[in-house]
C-alpha cells in the first residue's frame, strides 16, 4: 500500500515543524531545506517500515519531496505574507500624485 493524501500531508507538516523549531536554534538557516529534506525522507521511512509498505523507494521519494514541499511551503507563505504586509504599509501602489 502506497501512502495515501493524508499521509504526504501529515510527513510534510511534520516536516516543516521540525524545520521551525530548529529555526531559532544555532543550526546555520542555509542548512534548514537539507535538513527538510532529510527529516522527510526519515519520517516517510518510518511511516513505511510502520505499514509494511512494500514500495520503500516511492515512499521516501515521497518523503524527499515533502521536504522540498515544506521548504517551498515556508518561502511561498513568509514572501506573501511580507508583500501583504508591506502593501498595506505603502497604500497598495497609490499613483504619485507629482504627475
Amino acid at each position: 500500500m502506497t501512502f495515501n493524501v493524508d499521509s504526504n500531508i501529515a510527513i510534510l507538516l511534520i516536516t516543516w515543524l521540525v524545520v521551525q523549531v530548529l529555526k531559532p536554534t544555532k543550526v546555520n538557516n542555509h542548512l534548514l531545506p537539507l535538513i527538510a529534506v532529510v527529516v522527510g525522507a526519515l519520517i516517510a521511512t518510518g511511516l513505511s517500515f510502520y505499514t509494511h509498505d512494500t514500495k520503500l523507494v516511492q515512499d521516501v521519494v515521497l518523503g524527499v519531496w515533502a521536504g522540498f514541499a515544506s521548504t517551498g511551503l515556508n518561502e511561498t507563505a513568509t514572501k506573501s505574507i511580507t508583500s501583504i504586509i508591506d502593501g498595506f504599509a505603502n497604500g497598495f501602489g497609490k499613483q504619485d500624485k507629482t504627475e
